[in-house]
């Protein structure tokens, strides 16, 4: 889930369009062309920036797509009145989707099969979300993060030379190609809001279409919605046989090892088991496996909280060997 950083759907643009972020233009009338150099593009731009973030200052959102060798959609929302940013990405049928709210966490929807399993494992199958707390989220940090914004848009990577259009409804076109080819135009409305960004070339067309105005936005429902830490547990618990036959058979093995062909001690025999069965919980972040002394050994068992059923091993110490059986 989530990912914070970057939607979905702009970093497969990106990583495809060797970094580009762009805008598609809209049929205007012939206008007049002038050229500007790199110079008078970037503060060009940066006025159309100026102008577009006071824009979004209530909400606003932007329409993404990706056409070409690779086809997605994306929308991206920003309720600035909620505090929350829904960024939602269609990629080969795979969607995507996450809400990140301001001074709470990220919602993140349950795309991969295993938290699936895990949810309705759980009796939970309406579950859809995962949930991460992360009172230190600000919303205007995550919105930067991502690289959609208009401001962005208008600011990274913009110093080059090339064209502006004015129409005879007042709207401009900037047009210009970036370092590595790909041919980048911008869309001003009259009012002297960016409303489209469009970059193309390697095969690929990349376009954000924007909109501002007050958006809602509302989270998931609780009924929808779990823990990340319960789902950590879930998820570890439908790997719960592999992963206590796994210990069982590693702590047989480094029993052995550590007595270096000599007897197997019963005492160390417990002590490298319960070693590997917390070093296991630890990487599952589950307190899992158990362990319990036996006659001569040691048990390692854990039992599913939800379906109720227990795997369980035991390891014998047995002359210069470990006897491992299923219990």
């Amino acid at each position: 889930m989530s990912r914070l950083s970057r939607p979905a759907l702009l970093t497969a643009s990106v990583a495809m369009t060797a970094g580009l972020i762009a805008v598609p233009s809209a049929a205007s009338a012939a206008g007049t062309t002038t050229s500007l150099s790199a110079a008078q593009m970037s503060a060009a731009l940066k006025a159309v920036a100026a102008t577009s973030t006071a824009a979004t200052a209530k909400g606003w959102k932007a329409t993404i797509s990706l056409t070409g060798a690779l086809s997605a959609a994306g929308l991206y929302v920003v309720d600035p009145a909620a505090g929350v940013v829904f960024d939602r990405t269609v990629i080969a049928g795979q969607l995507t989707a996450d809400y990140a709210v301001a001074g709470k966490g990220l919602y993140g929807y349950l795309a991969d099969p295993s938290s699936r399993s895990a949810v309705k494992m759980m009796g939970r199958p309406s579950v859809r979300y995962v949930f991460a707390a992360n009172k230190a989220l600000k919303l205007d940090t995550y919105v930067q993060d991502s690289g959609v914004s208009p401001a962005t848009v208008l600011t990274e990577d913009v110093d080059h030379a090339g064209t502006r259009t004015v129409h005879d409804d007042a709207s401009v076109d900037y047009q210009y190609r970036d370092g590595d080819g790909a041919t980048v135009k911008m869309h001003v409305s009259e009012a002297g809001l960016l409303t489209t960004a469009q970059a193309s070339g390697d095969g690929l067309g990349v376009t954000l279409a924007y909109a501002y105005a007050p958006q809602r936005v509302t989270v998931p429902p609780a009924s929808a919605t779990i823990g990340s830490a319960a789902l950590a547990q879930g998820v570890a618990y439908l790997d719960m046989p592999a992963l206590v036959k796994k210990v069982a058979r590693q702590g047989a093995a480094d029993a052995r090892r550590a007595a270096h062909g000599h007897k197997v001690k019963v005492t160390s025999l417990r002590k490298v088991v319960r070693r590997d069965v917390a070093a296991l919980n630890a990487s599952i972040q589950v307190p899992m496996v158990k362990t319990r002394n036996v006659a001569k050994g040691v048990r390692v068992s854990a039992t599913n909280p939800w379906t109720r059923k227990t795997i369980s091993y035991t390891l014998k110490a047995s002359g210069t060997k470990v006897v491992l059986t299923k219990s």
